[in-house]
């Protein structure tokens, strides 16, 4: 609704209502950001919106923990603050609270404003005065909602007969038209939302100047964190289990699938099936549908609130799945440093040590620690699997005898694919990549990039880890250089006890959007802020525990990331990104595009039915 707040306007015509009131967030044209006033805490007004939202809308605020290498507190509190209750703001309005340097005519409340015909002086930004030219106001305003140009060449022109707005050209003209259809007073409205917008930001610690957002090079770093997680470390498990051949086709192939569909989510987000590229900062080309924010919000837009609900409903899954393959991580490499106490026995015990930072203490500086582990970890790891391989290979004498290889082998082709597809599993956190980026028009070099030091990255662990070991490699690598570590005893334990490490800062700070999403659904049942801090406590250590009955029934690390892979991963990262471009640009998408969705979509299910029956059947 409106137009440019310095055009005319004609006497009697009105704009919607502008100041204070209930409305915490408008304020004055002319105000600073800086000198707007502001609601009581600006976390409320994000868990007001979460409650005015369907579920999960926790997700995209709980997820971006997983999102960056290295994050501030701030960020982070603001991550993994509970949702609020609903109950607090159906008791009372919330309240507004103005600066001093608020203009009184808006603290007095709601007023009505003719939208163009008054305007701010510089040097009074507290008392509307009318504009000039009333008279060129009222011709202009109707001829343009009259849509008649009017003028010779394309000029609009006074009932005096003055020169307004000249069109000749066509995007001018074009213009004029599109103005028709909005009533006055629409570009002062969106600039009022856009100065509301920034200071939400502002106050929230969200960033989004451009100088503040990330470039190329810091989103393909922190999208290459995601993906190589704890599951690069089953990697030369998948070449004993598939193969030289069927290992190296394995990797490679599942990168491609999810180097595309990763292309295709950019898309989706982006509102229009066309390379994300050519939507340009300048004269950028209409897009075919409106741009999305969410993974859950792709979902929803494609399939509806119940589709929307059974994607969460996996990505939650997912994360679950998730705390018990870090928890069987831990218990494999503390029964590689203490061999006589049992597995199960460790797991237990670091579980019970881990509700103490996750569940009972929120506390953003460690967490800040935390996030920081994983991103050294994954550095660490692919460096001392390498140097150790290319030690071996170059140490005298070494020429391979009495290792065993395998050149290719079909029985454990699905869970090597199970395995690698857990490898690839970050693209719920695309949206927040997409959405951080300072040009997202980049959006598809940055995962160029990033798939390609991703897969090199991979492919030099699994190749070297292989080498080394042969078919008595464990399903962590991590695992077979401590207990095959001789003169480097204090290097390869520090490596374990990293990866220990690792694995524990990423089992807390996963718990966050799980348990952000369960906590959700009881905002409409509990009573106040305090309860939902107990609930809060209560949820994780659930979580904590249930998570810890998994890893103890399903004790292997191999079987639970191919499970999750084959499962989860395959849904998330394969059969719905497909599924949703059908669905959203299906009349826009060329024969060729159509076959490969449906491939990806009809392949992606047989693999994942076929390949988990197969897994279950050959671990049992």
């Amino acid at each position: 609704m409106n137009t440019d707040p310095e055009a005319p306007s004609y006497a009697g015509e009105k704009s919607p209502l502008v100041g204070g009131g209930s409305d915490a967030g408008s304020f004055a044209p002319g105000i600073s950001p800086k000198d707007s006033f502001r609601s009581e805490s600006s976390v409320d007004d994000i868990t007001k919106d979460e409650l005015d939202r369907p579920w999960p809308a926790t997700f995209d605020r709980g997820i971006q923990i997983l999102a960056g290498p290295i994050m501030d507190e701030k960020s982070i509190d603001n991550y993994t603050k509970s949702p609020g209750v609903r109950a607090r703001y159906n008791k009372s309005e919330t309240h507004t609270t103005f600066l001093a340097s608020t203009p009184a005519w808006v603290k007095s409340g709601l007023v009505s404003l003719k939208s163009l015909d008054y305007t701010f002086s510089d040097e009074n930004t507290a008392i509307p005065t009318p504009k000039q030219g009333r008279s060129d106001a009222r011709a202009y305003r109707q001829q343009i909602l009259a849509g008649k140009p009017g003028g010779k060449k394309g000029r609009l022109t006074s009932s005096e007969g003055h020169h307004l707005i000249n069109i000749a050209d066509l995007s001018a003209a074009k213009q004029a038209v599109h103005d028709v259809t909005r009533s006055p007073g629409f570009r002062r409205e969106m600039h009022l939302d856009k100065q509301k917008k920034h200071v939400m930001q502002l106050e929230h610690g969200i960033k989004e100047d451009p100088d503040h957002k990330s470039t190329v090079a810091q989103c393909t770093f922190n999208m290459a964190n995601i993906l190589m997680g704890v599951g690069m470390l089953g990697l030369p498990y998948v070449f004993k289990s598939a193969g030289w051949i069927g290992g190296f086709c394995v990797t490679v192939g599942f990168c491609l699938v999810t180097w595309r569909t990763s292309y295709y989510l950019g898309r989706e987000l982006n509102g229009d099936p066309r390379p994300v590229h050519i939507f340009s900062e300048r004269n950028p080309p209409t897009r075919m549908r409106k741009q999305i924010s969410s993974f859950p919000g792709i979902a929803r837009e494609a399939f509806g609130d119940k589709g929307c609900v059974c994607l969460s409903t996996v990505l939650y899954f997912e994360l679950l799945s998730c705390l018990s393959i870090f928890l069987v991580s831990l218990g494999n490499h503390l029964h590689a440093l203490f061999p006589s106490v049992p597995q199960s026995r460790h797991m237990t015990i670091v579980a019970g040590v881990l509700v103490i930072p996750s569940a009972l203490l929120r506390t953003p500086k460690l967490l800040s620690y935390l996030s920081a582990v994983g991103t050294l970890a994954t550095v660490v790891v692919v460096l001392s699997v390498v140097l150790s391989a290319l030690v071996m290979f170059f140490s005298v004498g070494d020429t391979g005898s009495g290792r065993e290889y395998k050149l290719s082998s079909f029985d454990g082709l699905p869970l090597a694919l199970g395995i690698v597809a857990y490898c690839f599993s970050g693209h719920a956190i695309v949206p927040s990549i997409f959405q951080s980026m300072q040009r997202p028009q980049e959006f598809e070099r940055m995962i160029d990039l990033t798939f390609g030091v991703v897969l090199l990255s991979c492919l030099l662990v699994a190749i070297s880890g292989y080498y080394m070991f042969g078919d008595d490699v464990d399903d962590q690598i991590t695992i077979s250089l401590e207990k095959n570590s001789e003169n480097a005893d204090v290097l390869m334990s520090g490596l374990t006890w990293l990866m220990i490490l690792t694995a524990g800062s990423k089992f807390t700070l996963t718990m966050f959007p799980l348990a952000l999403g369960l906590e959700e659904m009881l905002t409409d049942i509990l009573p106040n802020d305090l309860a939902m801090e107990l609930v809060d406590s209560l949820v994780k250590v659930f979580l904590i525990f249930l998570s810890l009955a998994i890893a103890i029934f399903f004790p292997s690390f191999s079987f639970l990331c191919s499970l999750v892979g084959l499962v989860c991963s395959m849904i998330v990262s394969v059969i719905f990104p497909a599924l949703a471009h059908l669905k959203l640009f299906g009349t826009s998408l060329s024969t060729l595009d159509k076959a490969i969705d449906w491939v990806l979509v009809i392949g992606g299910s047989v693999v994942a039915i076929v390949g988990t029956i197969a897994t279950v059947k050959a671990n049992t």
